[in-house]
């Protein structure tokens, strides 16, 4: 095996069914995966969270859509080759209360919402979880799957061998989707929204929420001057279709309603300018010297969530350990992380058209 061959792929926030989800760029990246353009190391395929957008569309939408059963089918293929493993994200799950406790009955019910389509082997509940640590484990090199923290302390959930890394006895590499970082206080607040979202069945609720983080917030524009017809010419111009489809799409969203959507918009803004690296640096150190856990032992993280790709390194109790946000496949160039010989993780970025 090549030392300079990646072993193992990570990817983070596709965000399927929203706005602005390089979906073109994906199936590429895909693609090449299954042509060997990482060369015949690669032996997993990691999906650090919010690979669908629940928040923005619906299952029924998301599984008719052309280019999202392209990427489900590639997907599957690469299932059938190598080891494939999701972790959950705030996008596909309520992260309000205990996200620990709650999380084995969240995952199920995201599963049963896909369980009848005729992509069914992707959501398998032995392909989902919510932490992997890639360490040494009985001498072998593993991926080992856990869906809360207090599993991560005795045996995993599942475990995968990968060949040829050669990691030393003491390394140990955390990866989660990243709402674990998130302050309580931010994560009641903003997780009320993403809760709300993933559990209403209006698309036009949906589509409102996606127009504003979408094309106001994230292009840095002022929320409180947009008016419901404005948002609806908009979309008309941005979907490519007809103002009277479009007002047929949004003839039961009320005016309170979008009002109400506004408001809510307002705290996902200021959310997403706290969200920057250095806030996230902090939380981290505070989730890894949680007293209840011991992640003492732990000298990398790899997690998304923030979509603010970089490597870092903080340093607690004199242990260096090296942080890498992956970044994600909306809004900026997309990236992705390579994890090869030793455990060396590069991050390296696709050129958008």
């Amino acid at each position: 095996m090549s030392e300079m061959n990646p072993k193992i792929l990570v990817v983070s926030d596709i965000h399927l069914g929203s706005l602005d989800s390089e979906r073109d760029l994906f199936i590429q990246f895909l693609s090449d995966i299954i042509n060997g353009e990482f060369g015949n190391d690669l032996q997993v395929l990691i999906i650090l969270g919010d690979f669908i957008d629940l928040c923005t569309d619906t299952p029924i939408a998301i599984l008719k859509r052309e280019k999202i059963q392209e990427i489900f089918t590639l997907i599957l293929q690469i299932k059938n080759n190598m080891n494939l493993i999701f972790v959950l994200g705030n996008h596909e799950i309520p992260v309000t209360g205990d996200y620990d406790e709650k999380f084995e009955r969240r995952k199920k019910k995201f599963l049963n919402k896909f369980k009848h389509s005729n992509f069914f082997e992707l959501f398998n509940g032995e392909l989902f979880y919510q932490y992997i640590i890639l360490t040494k484990w009985n001498n072998e090199d593993m991926l080992l799957m856990y869906n809360s923290r207090d599993q991560i302390e005795n045996k995993p959930l599942k475990k995968v061998k990968v060949e040829g890394l050669d990691l030393d006895s003491d390394y140990k590499c955390l990866m989660t989707h990243g709402y674990q970082f998130d302050s309580n206080i931010y994560r009641f607040f903003v997780g009320q929204i993403w809760k709300s979202l993933i559990s209403n069945n209006k698309f036009e609720v949906k589509e409102t929420y996606d127009y504003f983080w979408n094309e106001v917030i994230k292009n840095g524009r002022k929320i409180k001057p947009i008016r419901f017809e404005e948002m609806k010419e908009e979309l008309a111009r941005l979907k490519k279709v007809s103002s009277e489809s479009i007002d047929a799409l949004f003839s039961e969203l009320s005016i309170l309603e979008f009002n109400l959507i506004k408001a809510n918009m307002r705290i996902m803004k200021k959310w997403e300018r706290a969200s920057k690296p250095d806030y996230y640096l902090d939380e981290i150190k505070e989730f890894l010297v949680d007293e209840e856990y011991d992640f003492s032992k732990v000298n990398h993280v790899i997690y998304g969530h923030s979509h603010h790709k970089g490597i870092s390194n903080i340093t607690i109790n004199t242990q260096q350990i090296e942080i890498i946000n992956d970044g994600a496949w909306q809004h900026i160039q997309p990236s992705y992380a390579e994890i090869l010989h030793k455990g060396k993780i590069n991050l390296k970025s696709l050129e958008k058209s």
